[in-house]
């Protein structure tokens, strides 16, 4: 079975491959928009239990320095991305091979089934046959003791047999 036979219910997973970015110079123009934006945020997210001289260090942030910050953070989600699209396309792999062997093993059952099947109706035709010749012998035993009797009787007395009798004793 051919792995573009079966489609299995679960395969329709997204898988994140390709990276679409800007330039170097777009991303850092961006960067520099977002920390405009973001600078005083931070300050007011940091301003519970920090003292003055905090915030005048928060005020000198270095826009370059957050930059650099905010691209290695971009590179490790970019690697981040590239590690999960790896292990979606192995989960993926696995899948379709567990599918692969699951239906396999179903035409495997499927065919023994048959087979069985197959044989179970010729052991039920055989006993039936069996259980039909058997009653017939016995209806032909029955019709033949009375007569095997009656026979047993014309016989002179030291001559005879014991009567015979179609039940046990």
């Amino acid at each position: 079975m051919g792995a573009d036979q079966s489609r299995s219910v679960g395969s329709d997973i997204v898988v994140v491959n390709e990276d679409i970015s800007p330039s170097k110079t777009e991303s850092k123009e961006s960067a520099r928009k977002i920390i405009s934006k973001v600078q005083p945020l931070l300050e007011h997210s940091a301003s519970f239990g920090i003292l003055a001289s905090d915030h005048a260090a928060l005020r000198q942030l270095n826009p370059r320095h957050m930059i650099e910050l905010f691209t290695v953070y971009e590179e490790h989600l970019r690697q981040s991305s590239v590690v999960v699209a790896e292990e979606q396309n192995q989960l993926s792999r696995n899948l379709r091979e567990t599918d692969q062997t699951v239906a396999q093993i179903l035409a495997v059952a499927q065919k023994k089934h048959d087979v069985y099947g197959v044989w179970s109706k010729n052991i039920q035709s055989s006993v039936k046959e069996t259980n039909e010749q058997l009653t017939a012998i016995n209806n032909i035993l029955d019709s033949l003791v009375p007569l095997v009797n009656n026979l047993n009787e014309l016989l002179p007395v030291d001559q005879r047999l014991p009567s015979f009798s179609q039940s046990p004793s």
